[in-house]
């Protein structure tokens, strides 16, 4: 009937946002996963694994509810491994090549952040899949917050080099933040399925992430005049529009499944 809302089957809008919480989440997964083995201690090696494991068993639960509403001719495994990177919805910062562990725990502190307020919006989705999974994610996405918190205060609290470090990769995943709330192509019936405007959801971790940081007094770039050189275009991953690191990560992904994408485990 004209004026009613499409079915989830149906629904672009949700279809797109789960596109985009799947590969956001097999990506960082797989990111966090390259410090196995050299990640600064054993203990932060053990939990390093443990979160790239957590990160892969989310993007499972997604790829599981793409399936059910018929994308990859209900495959997950097809629709997590047998897309070229042009098809990927992940932001940007999430593919970045990993840097010194200053970087790692900037990009993980703000992606966590995001999650942080996101998930609380997808537990109540209209699509009631949707917002079980995000109930179960939310448990565990609470301890790599506090993990990465942590982390923060404690380079924050250093001082002299480790300090001056947090504080540079900070500025440099910050921007590159700003591709986590970029609007995907079907922006205006995914709020719907998200629960709120991309906008309301970048204000809300904008105010959290400047907070926590002023406590540790960290300077974010608000506001500040021009973005660092060596920033890449934080834009276009939603797009499928990726940065040159992307393609090596998915060659790497999918190399198993592509040797018999028909084999069964």
């Amino acid at each position: 009937m004209k004026g009613q809302p499409a079915s989830p089957q149906t629904d672009r809008g949700l279809v797109d946002l789960l596109y985009q919480l799947a590969d956001d989440e097999l990506v960082i997964g797989h990111r966090a996963s390259e410090w196995t083995g050299v990640a600064p201690h054993i203990e932060e090696d053990v939990a390093f694994s443990s979160i790239a494991q957590d990160e892969v068993s989310h993007a499972a639960l997604f790829y599981r509810l793409l399936a059910d509403l018929g994308e990859g001719g209900g495959d997950p495994d097809r629709i997590a491994f047998g897309r070229p990177p042009e098809a990927f919805r992940n932001a940007i910062l999430l593919e970045q090549l990993n840097g010194d562990w200053a970087d790692e725990i900037a990009r993980h502190f703000l992606y966590s952040e995001y999650e942080a307020v996101l998930l609380p919006r997808l537990e109540r989705s209209p699509h009631r899949p949707l917002a079980e999974a995000a109930r179960l994610i939310a448990r565990e996405e609470s301890y790599h917050r506090a993990h990465f918190r942590r982390w923060l205060e404690r380079l924050a609290q250093a001082g002299g080099e480790a300090r001056g470090r947090i504080q540079r990769s900070l500025r440099r995943a910050y921007w590159l933040a700003a591709g986590l709330f970029e609007p995907g192509p079907a922006e205006e019936e995914t709020v719907r399925w998200r629960g709120c405007s991309i906008d309301d959801l970048r204000k809300e971790w904008d105010q959290a992430v400047i907070r926590y940081c002023a406590a540790l007094d960290l300077v974010l770039p608000t506001g500040s005049p021009g973005v660092p050189d060596e920033v890449p275009d934080p834009l276009g991953g939603r797009r499928g529009v990726h940065s040159p690191a992307m393609r090596a990560l998915v060659d790497e992904l999918t190399q198993v499944y592509r040797l018999d994408p028909s084999a069964t485990w």
